[in-house]
């Protein structure tokens, strides 16, 4: 399997307007356990081999007890977020993709 990029901002302009294109993406989020509305609009989701087969490596936004985001304490002009990882279920739609890398 090849490296897979998706950037975000990217997909948000090609899908918006289509019919179906948002709630696509959306539903293939949640499919994978992730909450669409934590990921940055600026930020990249990767697909890539791994030895417990393939993943989708993302950023998400951090919550607290509230279920607010919060500023991240270190870096106090961002919002706190984390890389986090989704086993991939199935692919994504060849359009979403930004990048097709070789394996790495």
């Amino acid at each position: 399997m090849e490296r897979l990029v998706i950037d975000c901002h990217e997909l948000l302009d090609r899908v918006i307007g289509q019919p179906d294109g948002l709630r696509s993406v959306q539903r293939w989020l949640r499919l994978h356990g992730i909450d669409p509305i934590d990921v940055p609009v600026d930020s990249e989701m990767v697909i890539e081999p791994t030895a417990f087969g393939p993943v989708i490596r993302y950023t998400a936004y951090l919550r607290n007890d509230q279920g607010h985001r919060y500023v991240d304490p270190e870096a106090p002009e961002f919002a706190a977020s984390e890389d986090r990882t989704a086993l991939l279920r199935i692919a994504p739609e060849p359009q979403w993709l930004s990048t097709q890398e070789g394996d790495q």
